[in-house]
């Protein structure tokens, strides 16, 4: 018996199936499987998995790559893509989750048999020490870490993160929204995304990018902000938002 569980992405109940019957019968009895990005979402907030199997082609408005780097934020489990499509623009999008590995359909039991044991034994075989490298890859490249400076006349002004309440898009324009002040500059929601750090703030629309601690409460359509405003969440952003935070739901 293998204690590992395996969450299987996959919206065709015969190849989900497939896959966990081949999973049995090689020894692993903890294995989940969803059939949307919002399931699979709460089982990896519930289990964890140490594995996980993703159709890169999902019904809905999200397809296997974009559930993907959604996953990758929340658990840091190896992902391998299931697809028939060797299309080279597909590939080369599904490369930017870093997945361990890809399976083709149709596939055979030696197929998973392989992916499964050497992505396993690649995991239980992970240096601590690459942990902490990966962990300090991931601290701000900045000397000042809890703060940004904005140009604002002819002085660049410190404000803290916390003191960020959100920004807005218009047109090629952004406007950030502070505890003391508001600052309009030319600057694209792209360059934002990069200057603010990920842990703190998130894109939840279009044209709205807001501070993580600022949430008063939300729902699938707007987030009440504590300083009084409220901003629209788009739908194509509403799984990765929800999957940075902390919920706790009757399901």
């Amino acid at each position: 018996m293998k204690e590992e569980r395996i969450l299987i992405v996959e919206d065709d109940v015969n190849i989900a199936e497939n896959i966990e019957e081949i999973l049995q019968l090689l020894g692993y009895v903890n294995i989940d499987i969803a059939n949307s990005a919002n399931q699979a979402i709460k089982i990896v907030k519930k289990y964890r998995p140490d594995m996980i199997f993703m159709d890169i082609k999902l019904k809905g408005d999200k397809d296997g790559i974009e559930l993907g780097e959604i996953l990758k934020q929340m658990v840091d489990a190896p992902l391998v893509y299931v697809t028939s499509y060797s299309d080279p623009t597909i590939i080369e999008r599904a490369k930017r989750v870093n997945p361990a590995g890809f399976i083709v359909k149709p596939f055979n039991t030696n197929d998973i048999h392989a992916i499964v044991e050497i992505v396993l034994y690649n995991r239980r075989s992970k240096p601590a020490s690459e942990s902490a490298m990966s962990k300090t890859k991931d601290e701000s490249p900045y000397l000042v870490s809890d703060a940004v400076f904005i140009k604002a006349d002819n002085a660049f002004e410190r404000v803290p993160y916390p003191e960020i309440y959100y920004v807005e898009a218009n047109g090629n324009m952004v406007t950030i929204f502070t505890k003391n002040r508001n600052y309009t500059i030319r600057k694209s929601m792209k360059d934002m995304e990069e200057k603010l750090p990920s842990n703190l703030f998130l894109r939840v629309q279009k044209s709205f990018i807001v501070q993580l601690a600022q949430i008063e409460n939300f729902n699938t359509k707007e987030i009440n902000l504590q300083m009084g405003a409220v901003l629209q969440v788009g739908r194509q952003y509403y799984n990765s938002f929800l999957a940075k935070l902390n919920t706790i739901t009757e399901s």
